[in-house]
């Protein structure tokens, strides 16, 4: 008996605290989960603005307004998540190059995946916590009055309850047919109407297109049935051919590294090997040859030397996103060039964990950096613009950063974009390796000893293959080129370039040791 009545006091004493945790998860699910499948996020994807918004259905399903088809892919995440993709205004000039824009970026679409599925995680996070929120401070209410009702209180209530069984039974009645006939009267008659618009009907891109011969990725795509494509199939047809023909060319060039990797420098157990890329000017097809060129050069550290982009701009951030994906497990040290101009870059790069250089002193993997990011501004097309200082000025900020630092605590390497900002410390002899881009053509290694220290200055050409500033496309305009500098003990001892020629062929440069 003793038991018995231990047993149901103590029932009694965390029944409350029962009930309270019930709500809190039921009211935090709920209104989570509501919130979540109403959400959207608008961001930048590929060249457009766009608004995400997650679904259940399954598929990513991409929304290209009212001119092309709408086409949606199977997604394997769990519970049939899925993501609604509205593609909004570009700034594109036409319909013909919006369209090779956007197959040259589906080329590579794993920074965009990615970041598609950061803002879904995004938006997962947030709704968690506001249900979160919402479902404690429902907890706090009904706490708040059970206390207030207090014991006797419940208890009178409770029998003035088992007192009125039968009416509150009747009550109950009224208000459950009452509520049916409101949820009746909002969604009854919707229902009731002829539906005007059939619902969606899903082709097959292979059965759309059956002369062309589809990878893997596309097989799985398929198209919404309609006006725009039964009367966009050219359309659709040249977008895919142009994809085709980048994946191609791109997939074979990084498939023929592992045929030179015989020849490019493997380091020592004490060595540590960073590639250096820059001038890519938005050509994301670059990026799949560049890693493979570093994983077979054991390299952990990307050196990025400006000018990612065209004009700066924010529809421009998928180059970035590309390019953090390729390198997800690499340490970045980046500086932005005259292309990258107006902020957008390098929030994005900051985002993406990069450490961007900024005129100060900063120890990555060992290895003592200083550069910062070109002060011209310049667009797509368009002439240089100052910005907050020269370019000369720059030069001789950055010596003067550079010579102040104690023998202990010497610059080892200077990234800037612009060769002429290290001519000043490289007179001066204040570091040992200066690194450029943004001409496009391959200058140095040159050395030279200053007050008995050697100092190497160095350009690399450019990785995207620019011949102008805008270089994505299904092919190269000029070689694209990449360099492996290997350290030692944080210092430099020796480059290597790997260039990608116009011919789809890869060559590689005779590795050169550097004075130390």
């Amino acid at each position: 008996m003793v038991k018995r009545l231990v047993t149901k006091a103590r029932l009694r004493a965390i029944a409350p605290w029962v009930a309270l945790s019930l709500v809190f998860v039921s009211t935090s699910v709920l209104i989570g989960l509501l919130a979540f499948v109403n959400d959207s996020q608008r961001v930048t994807i590929g060249a457009h603005a766009a608004t995400v918004s997650p679904t259940f259905d399954g598929h990513a399903t991409v929304d290209l307004g009212a001119v092309l088809p709408r086409l949606r892919l199977a997604s394997t995440d769990p519970f049939g998540l899925g993501v609604n993709i509205d593609v909004q205004e570009t700034n594109a000039a036409n319909l013909t190059d919006l369209i090779n824009r956007d197959a040259l970026i589906a080329a590579q679409p794993e920074g965009e995946i990615a970041r598609i599925q950061q803002a879904v995680q995004e938006m997962a996070v947030d709704d968690a916590l506001a249900g979160a929120g919402s479902g404690l401070l429902v907890t706090v209410v009904v706490a708040t009055l059970w206390a207030m009702i207090g014991y006797r209180r419940r208890r009178e209530l409770w029998h003035l309850v088992h007192r009125h069984e039968r009416r509150v039974e009747h009550r109950a009645i009224v208000v459950l047919v009452a509520m049916l006939i409101t949820i009746a009267s909002i969604f009854g008659p919707g229902r009731m109407r002829r539906i005007e618009a059939p619902p969606t009907e899903w082709t097959p891109l292979a059965k759309l297109l059956p002369e062309l011969d589809l990878d893997a990725r596309l097989q799985g795509v398929e198209v919404a049935s309609g006006f725009s494509t039964t009367g966009g199939v050219g359309v659709i047809k040249t977008a895919v051919e142009t994809y085709q023909r980048s994946t191609r060319f791109y997939g074979q060039l990084t498939d023929k590294v592992g045929g030179v990797s015989s020849q490019i420098h493997q380091p020592s157990k004490d060595e540590t090997v960073a590639i250096q890329v820059n001038d890519r000017h938005d050509n994301i097809g670059m990026d799949p040859f560049a890693a493979a060129v570093a994983k077979a050069a054991g390299a952990k550290l990307l050196i990025d030397a400006g000018d990612d982009t065209s004009s700066g701009q924010e529809w421009e951030l998928f180059s970035i996103n590309s390019l953090r994906q390729h390198f997800k497990d690499f340490k970045v040290v980046a500086v932005a060039g005259n292309h990258d101009a107006g902020g957008h870059v390098k929030d994005a790069m900051r985002k993406s964990g990069f450490t961007v250089l900024d005129s100060k002193p900063v120890e990555v993997d060992g290895i003592r950096f200083l550069g910062d990011s070109d002060p011209t501004k310049t667009g797509l097309g368009s002439a240089d613009q100052p910005g907050d200082e020269t370019v000369d000025h720059q030069s001789k900020r950055l010596a003067d950063i550079a010579c102040s630092q104690p023998d202990d605590k010497r610059i080892s390497t200077m990234v800037v974009h612009d060769p002429a900002s290290f001519t000043a410390t490289a007179e001066r002899g204040c570091a040992t390796l200066l690194l450029s881009g943004h001409l496009h053509r391959q200058v140095g290694p040159e050395t030279k000893v200053v007050d008995g220290r050697p100092v190497t200055t160095y350009t690399n050409g450019t990785t995207g293959g620019a011949a102008y500033a805008f270089a994505l496309g299904y092919t190269l305009r000029r070689p694209g080129e990449v360099t492996l500098i290997t350290y030692l003990k944080g210092q430099p001892v020796g480059l290597q370039t790997v260039t990608a020629e116009l011919t789809g062929d890869v060559t590689v440069g005779a590795y050169t040791p550097l004075s130390s």
